[in-house]
Order: C-alpha cells, then structure tokens, then sequence
C-alpha cells in the first residue's frame, strides 16, 4: 500500500457515514422541516440590499431596523443560521434570434462573457425553532411521545405554529430585501422540496432537484463523500474532485459595521459563509457578561476601556437596545485544485483581517467545521462566542449586489447579461419582476425605462444594443429618434426608417383614417391659434366639425386636409390659419408653409406602420419647432397606439421632455401609460439633456412612471435635479466617473440598484452599427443605394468598408 494510500484509508476510517451527521428528518408540511433532534426550521431566500450605492445613512437605518426584529423575535427557542453562497455564475439568457445581425451580436457577446470569471452572491436566513433547547427538554418529549402520541403530535402542532409566527414576522420586516420562503413544489408530477436543495447543495456543492421520498431527508442528500484530512476537505463526485477549507474566527473585531465585511462579496473564488446565532435568555447573558468583568477586575487587567464596555452592554442589555446569542462563523473557501485552495485561503484571510477579524484554518475541529454550516447542528458548532444583536447585525447585514434574474420573467428569460463592478452577472429585463413572484405568472410587471446620459456617454449604443436583443421577443418597436442616432441599428435588423425632412412631403393624410374624432381634433388643432382648442369658440368648433364631416361624405379618393376649407368662412382666422397647413388650389396663391405634413393625396405610412418589427422615426428637424411637433406627434402617436393591441410592444421616445410636455400629450403622460402596460408593452424614454429632462415640468410624473432608470456619467449633473432620482453616493459616481474609461451606467429598479457595464471591447463592426456616426450612416447610405436596403445585402459591404477603412 502506497503512502498516499495508506493516508486516505486512515481519513476515511475517521468518517461516519455521511448521513448520520446530517440532522434532516422529514417535512412535516409545504414549508417545514423537522430535524432529528425534533427541533423545526423554515428556510428563506433574500436578494439582498443594495448596499454599494446607498448613502451611509441608509445603510445604518436598514442596520438599525436589522436589530429591531432581532429583538423582536428574540427567544431562547430560536436560533438563526444565515448563509452565503458565492458561485460561479456567466450563463448568459436564451432565446431564438432570426439569421442575421441581432443574432450574430447575442453570439459573439455572449461568448464574450463567457470568458468571464463572473460570480452571484445567494442569500439565505433559516429561522430554527427548538421546543426543547435542552437535552433534558428533548428526553422529556421522548417519554411524552412513547406514553401519548397525541400529546406530541399537539406538541409539534404548536411548535409549529410559533415557528409560523416568527418567520412571518422577518418576512413582513425584510420586504425591501426581496424575501421569498422556500417550499415545496411539484414538477411533473413528482413533489420536490427547495429547502432540501439548498442543503443539498451546503453538501455535494452543486445544485440539483431533491424529490421527497418515503425515507429521512438526510438519507436522500448525500451524492459526494467529504473526506477530511488535517486542514483540507476533499469533495469527489462521480466526474470531479474539489478542495476546501474552513476558517473561524479565533479573535472577534472589536467592533462591527454594516460594511465591515463588505469586500468578501467580492471574493474571487466560491465560498460558503455559514453564521448562526442562537438568543440566549437575558438572565444569563447578563450572567455571563457580569462574569467575564468580575474575572478582568480580579486580574487587574490593564484592559479598562473593555470592562467600560461590557458596563455599557449591561445598560443596553437592561434598557432592552439589544439582545445576546451563542454565535458562530465558518468560511468554507473552495478551489478546483490544491495550489487554487492555498490561494484563495490566503485572499479570505486577506479579506477577514482588513475587517478586524484574525482568522483560523480548522485543523482538529475541520469536522465539526463542516457539519456546522447545517442549520439545527447545535452541538458540532465550533468557537461559539457570545455577542450581541447589533454585532449580528454587522456580521449579516444582508448586503448584496443585485443580479436580476435570469428565467421567469415577465416575457421569459432575462433579455441579456450585463456585468457589474463587483464582478457579478446583472440579467436584465425591461420589466423589473416581482421579486415575489418566482414563476413570473403576474402580469403587473411594468417596463417604462427612463435613459438619461449626455453624449459620449454610451447612452445610444446601449439602447441600441437592447433593441437587437428584443429580437428575440417577436418585439413590435417604434423609435422616434434624434439625429439618425439609431437609423443603422434599425436598418440593420430589417426595420423601416423614415427621416422626416422639413419642406418635402410626407406622404401623410389623416382623412383616410377611420377615426372620426381624431380627424376632428387634428383639425381642431391645425385651426387653433398656438393649438389652443380650447380658445376655440362653440360657433367655430360647429363649423369646423360640420366641414369636418362635409369632407368625410366625399369619395374617398378626395377626402384631403385642404379640402375643409372649401367648408369654411373666408373672412374667418381659423380658415386662414388652417391655410398654412394646405396646398393652395388657386393659380397664383402660395402654398401653406406647412402644407407638406398633412395635405397630401393618401396616407403611405397608416397601412404600412407596424408590417416590420421596428419601425424609426427621425424628429429631429421638427423636434425644436412647436407649430409641427406637437401636430406631428399627435399623428405618429395615434398611428402607434393603434399597435398596443395585446402584442409584445415597446416605444421609444427620445428628448421625451420635449416631445411629451405639449398640452396635447397630457393623457398619455398620466393615463396612457398605465394601459400601455396594461396591453403587453412598454415606454423608453431618453435624452442626452438629463438636466433639461429633470427640470421639465412633466419630470414628476414621468418619474413616478418609470420604475426602470438607467444613467450614464454625466460630469454636469445637477444635484438639485438629480437627487429626484438617486442618492448622493450614486450621484458622486455619475458625476465624476470617465464615461470614456468606465462605460458603466447605473441601473435602477425597484429599491435596487447597481453599477453596471456593457463591455463590447474588440467588437468594433458592432460598435459601428450600433452607434451611428456619420460617416458610417454615409456608408450605409451608399452602399443600400448600389445594393438594396436588405440588410443581407448591403450589411456585409458596409462590414468589410469599416474593416478595412
């Protein structure tokens, strides 16, 4: 027998057989799981507060209301584990994309990050509730349970029931950190339990199903077997092997902070941090406390500043500012390979000490190490120390990075995959999920994203970029854009662009629609005197409404906006202000300024709006001139409503303070919205004025609509305008972040935000489309005139123009 061998068959005769360390009895219903020492648990998932962008002082008011629900829940029948669980994690959304350009830049992105070392931080509370936290207690419930099965089965009824009670009252307090209990669920037709698959994971270190069976939870986990040496613990499966160690804490900081052990989110490497923290009655946390001082006095310990400070406990204790518990900690740092181990040991030591904690690698207490990370293993828990709910507090403040989420949402998988400065996978989704709602079964999901970001900043290639990967939800988008900003992008996937050119004709006619009222407002409006229709007397609006419908009884073929003045006093000022928007039909007389908008033969866009998925706009030589913006929104924005009609649909709207601050647009600001929603779509607005944006007057409103926002560095923010919207740590990094170095942006949703980037380094052709510079929209323009305006025709030239330019 080799060396090595003999020293594996000497750890293996150490180890027990795996499911006897385990304490996992049985479900005793959908939430919870009674162990072997007859104590009950119920585990709960938590996204996590977003902590790296909120101000210090919310940061300590979620610290705060941290130890009020200790106290709250406070009893020496209950002890908390908390858990996380740093993974590796780059799976990149799915999703089938048509050939062509959307789908080849989800491809080459994608195995971009793929490349990535990107990783998640899962959260998790299990809240254990002990009848009997004694052994005297537990072997009082054996002779009752033999003598009355009744009485035990009353006894577990309650326990129950308590424990009910105080889960729900940490899931009522943790809303704000996206809390969500874990059960069990069916899956054809077989009952699984997620509880069980977290634990299974603590074990075999990858995530599976676990079917509940007729036999003890703990006899179903195990699919690896630990083999524990002097400081190591090797995990073998079937195909791999894989190393890890435990480190405790052999000294404690002297004090905590909600952020104290903020950089071990960031880790490099995957780990599982477990705590717990079982109450301890106040008599006898003041017991001891009192003791631990009389020993440092009787020594004449030098340490006064200490003594003062456990007086100071005492008083907090007494005066109910906290509460004590048996506390414990474990870092199970894991590596593919021993060399891989050694490093990452030394990074989390790193990372423990710069928090003030000197850190121990288990040698004799490895086993017990491991087992403890379980949540009921009371007795295996090693170095307890007894601290107080504020220093819980500290060690657990539930921070995290958000991730978004990958699958269930509202129109299925997460549309794409950004990273964030932590080095974690954002999967972002125009609808911001309900965190509640796992499955992704409601529909009060809302999309409306605000893009604020001045030019330079990245704004429109990042739109523009989230426009390709709508492709994939079968998305009808419209665009009404400023400065061709997105015209390649959209020509690229197939869409329609339309350049709206001040003096050349539209090809526009409202009278061929069948709506009569707006033919009637548009009318209305075009005679109104600055657009005011209420300034309209009830004479004029008779006469303009009865010419109205006098044009409407003509064939159709003659049915044009000039043709209501023929219906119209001469000597009126409405007729001649309804003049600026007609052709003239009498040799020698001008034509309306204007005429080219409205007054032409047939309608070209109404029949045709809506037969591509993306259909472009460009406003911007009328975007600045209030006598054809708000006229023409009006036209192209009825045209679009007639497309939210239970389809996938999105409208984006740039320099929206512009374009919907108009008297005309008040309804769709404040009603219109909601039943965009409502039909399955959603709004993006954007502009590359932000201060202008938040300084509209119809910035409130559109703020209250927009729970998505999303903000480049910007160095001329406003803090006065901005803090409508962020706090002022996010505003600093706005304001004084290098969109040239960072190409990072903020993301807000929900309560949750974090900085995030959209990396497309080495992606230059992309780049090209997505950002329409002009002289690449020359290009394009030259090469769909000698090849067509299919993008599989004049794409590939204008590819190889850029590379080889």
């Amino acid at each position: 027998m080799s060396f090595a061998q003999a020293v594996r068959q000497k750890v293996m005769t150490r180890e027990p057989m795996v499911s006897e360390k385990l304490p996992f009895d049985c479900h005793v219903d959908k939430f919870t799981i009674q162990t072997t020492d007859r104590d009950y648990m119920q585990v709960i998932r938590l996204t996590g507060a977003s902590f790296e962008s909120a101000d210090d002082s919310q940061v300590n008011l979620w610290y705060k209301r941290l130890n009020v629900l200790l106290k709250n829940v406070a009893s020496h029948n209950i002890a908390i584990w908390q858990h996380i669980v740093r993974r590796k994690e780059n799976k990149y959304p799915e999703g089938e994309y048509p050939e062509g350009f959307a789908k080849d830049l989800k491809e080459k992105y994608s195995a971009r990050l793929n490349l990535e070392k990107l990783r998640v931080n899962e959260l998790y509370l299990t809240v254990v509730y002990r009848p009997f936290p004694n052994k005297i207690g537990n072997a009082m419930f054996e002779v009752m349970k033999r003598a009355d099965n009744t009485s035990a089965a009353s006894e577990r009824e309650e326990a129950v029931a308590l424990l009910n009670k105080v889960v729900t009252t940490i899931t009522r307090s943790l809303r704000r950190y996206d809390v969500e209990k874990l059960g069990v669920y069916k899956h054809m037709g077989v009952h699984y339990s997620e509880p069980m698959e977290f634990m299974s994971y603590l074990l075999n270190g990858h995530w599976r199903r676990f079917a509940i069976a007729q036999a003890p939870l703990r006899k179903l986990m195990p699919a690896v077997r630990p083999l524990f040496g002097s400081e190591t613990i090797e995990i073998r499966t079937a195909t791999s092997t894989s190393y890890g160690a435990m480190l405790g804490i052999s000294v404690y900081p002297d004090e905590t902070s909600p952020i104290f052990l903020q950089e071990i989110l960031k880790a490099p490497f995957d780990f599982v941090l477990s705590q717990s923290f079982s109450f301890i009655k106040q008599e006898s946390a003041r017991n001891r406390m009192r003791t631990t001082q009389r020993v440092m006095e009787s020594a004449e310990d030098d340490a006064k500043s200490q003594i003062d400070e456990i007086e100071d406990a005492l008083d907090d204790l007494a005066s109910k500012k906290i509460v004590m518990g048996e506390h414990h900690f474990g870092l199970f740092v894991k590596a593919g390979d021993l060399d891989s181990l050694e490093t990452n040991v030394a990074d989390a030591e790193t990372a423990l000490a710069e928090a003030g904690i000197q850190s121990a690698r288990e040698d004799l207490a490895l086993v017990a190490a491991f087992w403890a990370q379980f949540p009921g293993q009371f007795k295996n828990r090693p170095r307890l120390s007894a601290i107080n709910s504020k220093n819980f507090c500290g060690f657990a403040p539930l921070h995290n990075f958000p991730s978004g989420r990958l699958k269930n949402n509202h129109w299925g998988d997460a549309l794409t995959m950004f990273t964030t400065t932590a080095g974690t996978p954002f999967y972002f989704s125009f609808h911001h999920s309900d965190p509640l709602d796992v499955k992704g079964v409601k529909v009060k999901d809302v999309g409306h994203t605000m893009f604020l970001g001045p030019t330079g900043s990245g704004k429109t290639a990042t739109v523009a970029f989230l426009l390709s990967m709508l492709v994939k939800c079968e998305c009808t988008c419209v665009l009404f854009t400023k400065d061709r900003d997105t015209e390649i992008i959209i020509r690229a996937l197939g869409g329609t662009y339309y350049s709206i050119r001040k003096g050349v004709r539209t090809g526009w006619n409202f009278f061929t629609l069948k709506d009569k009222t707006f033919i009637k407002q548009m009318v209305l409006y075009l005679c109104a005197h600055n657009g005011d229709i209420g300034a309209i007397s009830v004479t004029d609006r008779d006469e303009i409404e009865e010419a109205v419908n006098a044009v409407m009884r003509l064939d159709p073929k003659h049915r044009k906006l000039g043709r209501v003045l023929d219906y119209l006093d001469k000597n009126k000022e409405l007729r001649q202000r309804l003049q600026r928007w007609c052709y003239s039909r009498q040799e020698g007389r001008p034509d309306g300024e204007n005429a080219w908008v409205f007054d032409n033969a047939q309608d070209e866009l109404a029949d045709t709006l809506g037969n591509n998925l993306i259909t472009g706009f460009d406003v911007s030589e009328f975007l600045n001139i209030d006598e054809l913006r708000t006229p023409i929104n009006m036209y192209l924005f009825h045209l679009t409503e007639s497309l939210i009609d239970g389809r996938r649909f999105a409208m984006f709207i740039a320099e929206f303070w512009k374009a919907l601050s108009d008297p005309p647009f008040q309804s769709f600001v404040e009603d219109r919205l909601r039943t965009i929603r409502k039909l399955n779509g959603f709004v993006v607005l954007d502009s590359q004025s932000p201060n202008d944006a938040l300084a509209s007057p119809i910035s409130h409103v559109l703020l209250q609509q927009t729970p998505n926002k999303i903000l480049f560095p910007d160095g001329n923010a406003d803090w006065d305008l901005y803090k409508k919207i962020v706090t002022e740590r996010e505003f600093n990094i706005i304001k004084e972040e290098d969109p040239e170095q960072a190409r990072s942006f903020l993301i807000k949703q929900g309560h949750s935000s974090v900085f995030a980037s959209l990396d497309l380094t080495g992606m230059d052709f992309e780049l090209d489309v997505l950002s329409s510079k002009k002289r690449n929209l020359d290009l394009m323009e030259s090469l769909i005139a000698a090849y067509g305006a299919l993008p599989q025709n004049w794409l590939p030239h204008f590819a190889a123009a850029r590379r080889d330019a």
